[in-house]
């Protein structure tokens, strides 16, 4: 996966605009927008604070490893990243129907 699109998945399940993390990194809108279409790319600096923010590392956030690996040191489970990234393909609706479908097979676990 890219750049252009990890940074999109993680600001929107992070639920930020372009302008909020914009004004994060003390960029405009724009430059946010140019990230996410693959017409330009951060500086370093940039990159470095944009890992920090999402606690990813660099390496993640630039498609060179699939692995979610924190700033924090923490790993994801594949199953897990797996999980992650269809989730954040979903709209909405589909999201409240996932939980409630989840709360139920914890309570058929249950008993």
């Amino acid at each position: 996966m890219k750049f252009n699109t990890r940074l999109r998945q993680l600001r929107l399940n992070n639920k930020m605009t372009q302008s909020e993390l914009a004004d994060i990194l003390g960029l405009k809108p724009t430059a946010i927008s140019n990230y996410e279409s693959s017409r330009n790319e951060p500086s370093f600096e940039k990159l470095i604070i944009l890992a920090k923010i999402f606690d990813v590392s660099c390496d993640y956030l630039l498609g060179i490893s699939d692995s979610y690996i924190s700033n924090s040191g923490k790993f994801l489970d594949k199953d897990i990243e797996d999980f992650l990234e269809m989730y954040q393909q979903l709209d909405q609706e589909n999201i409240k129907e996932l939980k409630n479908y989840l709360q139920y097979l914890l309570y058929k676990q249950k008993h």
